[in-house]
């Protein structure tokens, strides 16, 4: 296979960021081809350490930039792709969590291309014997593009994916919460209004948006949206907003938001990647554990990512029938954790 040389320094890059995790591991066989997934034994400073293997193709001139993760089966998962706004993308693995065969484009049908753009996030929901998956957009400001777009997508029983737009989504979403008014017209880098979380609260029964700006007082805001009826019309009608909830990940002296937010399908908790709020942030990428309470109190999971990966999507799936943790990488690129002994990275320094 014949790699253009821009691809070719893209994953050189990542095999240097593999070689110094894996240096600073001990291991001296971190495998940057998608060989082989990580082990707890794998460990950096008392760290579950984490580098990405790139996807090894592109998405026409531009690295596959991965922003969420869901499983759709064992050893398939469905990511999305902010620069794509008309189909999500499948990641089939072995049953040692290298990728299998190319990437699958999964259209989305009945929905047209440039309707909603930068789509950050998304959540599997299984209710009344049916399957969707939400996506929601950044809903920042973008010139001469409509900033808005919430996704419901129906996931048929041939597989197929059917979508549904709620184009007024964001509107809504600012009325129903006054805080966020002032970001509603500046960019992102400014404090304007940037969601990159998403998640099922199967207790409320809503849609949590995890913003990555603004945040109130430093800590980063998800906003429950209630769903009256999770297969009703898709309009504004059908949903209800609930009290905000501000997160408090410990102080890294700069700016944290949410990069991520994932709905644990077993169990009553989720899984948080914060990273820095704005551009001009340092805050590092951490991962979190939050049990869904409204005082917004989260727990830090023992993990490092490498300084060069933008971890934005993760999930719990199974490979080969053994439990594991799949995370995407904004920059093109995913990784495997094999699952079988969580308390190997519970640990918070």
């Amino acid at each position: 296979m014949k790699f253009s040389k821009r691809l070719r320094r893209k994953i050189f890059s990542y095999a240097l960021i593999a070689l110094w995790v894996g240096g600073a591991t001990g291991c001296s066989k971190y495998d940057t081809t998608g060989a082989g997934a990580l082990s707890f034994a794998q460990t950096r400073h008392g760290a579950l350490a984490i580098a990405p293997i790139p996807f090894g193709e592109m998405n026409g001139r531009e690295v596959y930039n991965a922003s969420d993760i869901i499983p759709i089966a064992d050893s398939r998962f469905l990511f999305c792709d902010n620069n794509t706004d008309d189909a999500l993308f499948e990641l089939d693995l072995t049953p040692d969590g290298r990728k299998k065969g190319p990437l699958i484009r999964r259209p989305l049908r009945g929905f047209a291309a440039g309707a909603a753009h930068d789509l950050e996030d998304m959540a599997l929901v299984e209710e009344g014997g049916r399957r969707y998956v939400f996506l929601t957009s950044s809903m920042r400001v973008r010139r001469a593009k409509p900033p808005g777009g919430a996704l419901r997508v129906t996931i048929n029983p041939d597989e197929t994916l059917v979508a549904e737009n709620m184009p007024d989504f964001r509107d809504w979403l600012i009325r129903a919460y006054p805080q966020l008014a002032a970001s509603a017209r500046i960019k992102p880098d400014d404090g304007g209004l940037n969601i990159e979380g998403l998640a099922w609260d199967r207790n409320r029964h809503a849609l949590l948006f995890g913003l990555r700006t603004p945040t109130q007082d430093g800590k980063p805001l998800v906003l429950p949206v209630k769903l009256k009826d999770l297969a009703g019309p898709w309009t504004t009608k059908n949903l209800e907003a609930q009290t905000p909830i501000h997160l408090s990940p410990k102080p890294v002296g700069d700016e944290q938001g949410i990069r991520c937010l994932y709905n644990e399908p077993d169990r009553d908790g989720f899984l948080v990647i914060f990273g820095k709020a704005t551009r001009d942030s340092d805050a590092p990428y951490s991962l979190y554990e939050w049990n869904g309470n409204a005082g917004g109190a989260a727990r830090r999971l023992n993990v490092v990512f490498a300084k060069k990966m933008k971890p934005e999507g993760i999930t719990r799936g199974s490979i080969g029938g053994r439990p594991a943790l799949v995370i995407v990488d904004d920059g093109g690129g995913f990784q495997v954790v094999w699952d079988d002994n969580p308390l190997a990275y519970a640990g918070v320094s």
